[in-house]
């Protein structure tokens, strides 16, 4: 896309437009042939990839409280298609001790509301992060949600894909060849090879490419499982949020993101300042029956660093190309080099 078109696009996108909650009632009425009345309409802060907002829809009799997630196209990761995200909610519904929204509608056409939507049910709780401080104000909330973290992953990663509309993520892929998809997944996402690499970073991913490892068991990764990405009400996680990333790959990508201390508070050793993490990783195989392997970790945690820099570059470069204009993604650039050298020493040890 050349630098005007691209420009354009993203300006035309607004999602503080005063007729987008009329445009989506108009879309919600055809989709569910009932009159439909949208009130209470708040945006939630935070993220630099899809726009959140609640809502209130009467529909007929039914009152129902709802989220719009729409597909910024001048977003962290544009553009956007909502099958992804979509697909892995409405498969995973079912799946014991993962609790997730529940995915009712999307469209990926930009006509109806200027970019890629999807419709989910709205689920009580909080979102907290690692460095308000809030997941450490309560002891005993903080014990639970470690648990709660941990059970989840599990739950996640022992659910057979295989036979569900899942497996059409699988063409292709190989326990021989998972990681390297990986790397080159995101290499492409900072322009790679058409725009070429720091050294330190391109030197980091030839290092991945030749030690990557064979994928003992491929299962459903979430992609960005953190402190930050589920909502709580007390001890307990109510919803694990932002699918956008969720692939088929090596579960040890999920513990080494989770585990990265960028995602802790800078006082705390435990993985999302939650858990211990030998707990983590105990809690977690006795849920998922799956062992977490050290030297495989060690390898994904220098792969999540990679994946971490190429975020940062990425946003960088598409601020400078006119693609985004969000002040805080061109700050992004200035983590670059501490996270380079942090994928660095994790190299040298491993």
């Amino acid at each position: 896309m050349k630098l005007k078109e691209a420009q354009l696009s993203t300006a035309s996108f607004d999602p503080a437009s005063a007729d987008l909650p009329e445009r989506l009632q108009r879309w919600l009425e055809g989709q569910w042939g009932q009159p439909v009345s949208i009130s209470a309409w708040r945006r939630f802060p935070g993220g630099m990839s899809w726009v959140t907002i609640g809502f209130t829809a009467q529909v007929g009799q039914e009152t129902r409280e709802l989220i719009l997630r729409l597909g910024d196209p001048g977003g962290l990761f544009a553009p956007y298609r909502t099958e992804p995200e979509f697909l892995a909610l409405t498969t995973l519904a079912q799946v014991p001790g993962l609790p997730i929204p529940p995915a009712l509608l999307r469209c990926d056409d930009p006509e109806v509301l200027g970019a890629p939507f999807m419709v989910t049910g709205r689920v009580p709780g909080d979102a907290p992060t690692p460095w308000s401080g809030a997941v450490n104000r309560n002891e005993t909330e903080r014990v639970e949600l470690g648990k709660a973290f941990s059970e989840t992953l599990g739950a996640l990663h022992a659910f057979d894909w295989r036979g569900t509309e899942l497996e059409r993520w699988a063409e292709g892929l190989t326990p021989q060849n998972s990681a390297r998809r990986e790397v080159r997944r995101w290499a492409a996402e900072c322009g790679y090879p058409e725009n070429p690499l720091p050294p330190a970073m391109h030197y980091g991913m030839r290092w991945l490419e030749v030690h990557a490892p064979v994928v003992e068991r491929i299962v459903v990764v979430h992609g960005d499982y953190r402190v930050g990405n589920f909502l709580r009400v007390g001890g307990a996680i109510t919803a694990i949020l932002d699918w956008e990333l969720v692939h088929l790959g090596d579960p040890h990508e999920d513990l080494a993101w989770a585990g990265l201390r960028a995602f802790a508070p800078s006082d705390s050793d435990h993985v999302g300042g939650l858990v211990d993490r030998d707990v983590f990783h105990a809690r977690y195989s006795e849920r998922s029956g799956l062992a977490v392997d050290p030297a495989r970790l060690r390898y994904y945690e220098v792969l999540m660093q990679f994946k971490s820099s190429a975020m940062l570059l990425g946003a960088a470069r598409r601020v400078a190309s006119g693609r985004a204009s969000d002040t805080r993604m061109a700050s992004m650039g200035f983590q670059l080099t501490p996270t380079l050298m942090q994928m660095l020493r994790l190299m040298e040890s491993a």
